[in-house]
């Protein structure tokens, strides 16, 4: 463990084993931040952080997984349950953080609670007050606000059950920004790739590191891939079409 991750480490409140912090993470505790045993918190190529008020209670379960970029502000309770996943640039917030006009105020604080299992893709943002069952999907760029029932998949702003339609509108929409720091953290590079990098620029790229970035792509944004589709990506930016061919994991007999 780096001298830094120790430091991270130290500024939380109960800490399990086999924790990992890979980057610069940024804790800022004034409350309680308990991680569980075999906590995986990703801080490069962006930074992540975790921020209590003085009466904040954080609390990340077992196995859990968070996304480089992560922003996770707890001013009264967030508690996330086993082997939740979190994708890149995710952000929690149980407070509105100040009233208008008032900035010696964090506002209106709600409790947020992920259940286990749950799976929330890039760019998620959850507000305060909101519960997202066990095992639920919520897709990329999803606003949760108020209750995700266990198992379901939802899109969208704000964040509702969606059929295969809409879901694949969903993924469509997916920013390119996003993609590529899919691609960075998964081939662990010093930098974000640009779209137009080609693949045989990118020495990790090889047979091994396609798969993993198909199972990244895969769990950052909700869909399934076809293992052939990878093969025909010349450059970061194919990426985005291989996610737009791909077919989206949508609850069997949602409805809206």
């Amino acid at each position: 463990m780096s001298a830094g991750e120790r430091r991270a480490l130290r500024r939380c409140t109960s800490v399990g084993a086999d924790v990992r912090i890979e980057g610069a993470l940024h804790v800022e505790n004034q409350g309680r931040i308990t991680l569980g045993d075999a906590v995986v918190i990703r801080s490069a190529p962006a930074i992540s952080h975790l921020v209590t008020g003085p009466r904040g209670d954080l609390r990340i379960g077992t196995g859990v997984v968070i996304g480089h970029g992560a922003a996770i502000a707890c001013h009264e309770q967030i508690t996330i349950g086993n082997d939740a996943q979190l994708g890149p640039f995710v952000m929690l917030m149980d407070t509105d953080f100040h009233e208008a006009g008032r900035h010696d105020s964090t506002g209106a604080t709600g409790a947020i609670h992920i259940g286990a299992g749950a799976r929330l893709g890039a760019r998620v943002t959850v507000l305060r007050g909101s519960t997202i069952g066990a095992g639920a999907v919520v897709h990329a760029g999803s606003v949760v606000k108020g209750d995700v029932a266990p198992g379901v998949h939802v899109a969208g702003n704000p964040a509702r059950i969606e059929r295969a339609g809409s879901a694949l509108d969903a993924v469509r929409q997916i920013d390119i920004s996003a993609v590529c720091d899919v691609v960075a953290h998964t081939l662990g590079l010093a930098a974000v790739p640009l779209p137009g990098d080609r693949r045989d620029m990118i020495a990790a790229w090889d047979s091994l590191g396609m798969l993993n970035l198909l199972l990244s792509l895969e769990q950052a944004f909700g869909v399934s891939i076809a293992s052939d589709a990878m093969l025909r990506v010349a450059c970061v930016g194919d990426l985005l079409g291989v996610l737009e061919r791909a077919t989206p994991l949508v609850e069997q007999g949602a409805t809206g």
